[in-house]
């Protein structure tokens, strides 16, 4: 798991033309042999592959402001419930809508705890808005 300094290179120099690559792109991107960074949920898939039960990251995806009515729901949401894999992060993309994301969370039954404060994080500030479960 991970990356050798030539691999590093290579997706340095990609930039923002390597495919980002959540669980179902894993296989296609594998199979093309392109060049990607994982999100969460593809991070979590690999790091359960690989036997390792936590992992750090700056921030989860979540539900997209205006997600109730676009349906766009971050794939990261659906790992955390499924996937035995623990994630420390600055909380959800403050971008993203963060009491639907905190109420999604709830109904898939993913544990949120926050360390040291009662509110929620906002991925780069410590306030939210919203009361940490």
């Amino acid at each position: 798991v991970g990356l050798d300094d030539s691999q590093l290179e290579l997706l340095a120099k990609c930039g923002r033309d390597a495919l980002k690559c959540s669980r179902r792109d894993i296989a296609a991107a594998i199979a093309k042999r392109s060049v990607g960074a994982t999100t969460v949920s593809a991070t979590m898939l690999i790091a359960r592959a690989a036997r390792i039960s936590v992992f750090v990251t700056g921030g989860v995806g979540g539900v997209h402001r205006g997600g109730e009515n676009s349906m766009d729901v971050s794939a990261d949401l659906v790992e955390l419930s499924r996937t035995p894999v623990a994630v420390v992060c600055a909380g959800i993309k403050s971008i993203l809508d963060i009491a639907r994301t905190l109420e999604v969370l709830e109904t898939h039954g993913v544990p949120v705890l926050t360390i040291g404060a009662r509110e929620f994080p906002a991925f780069f500030t410590r306030e939210s808005g919203c009361t940490s479960p």
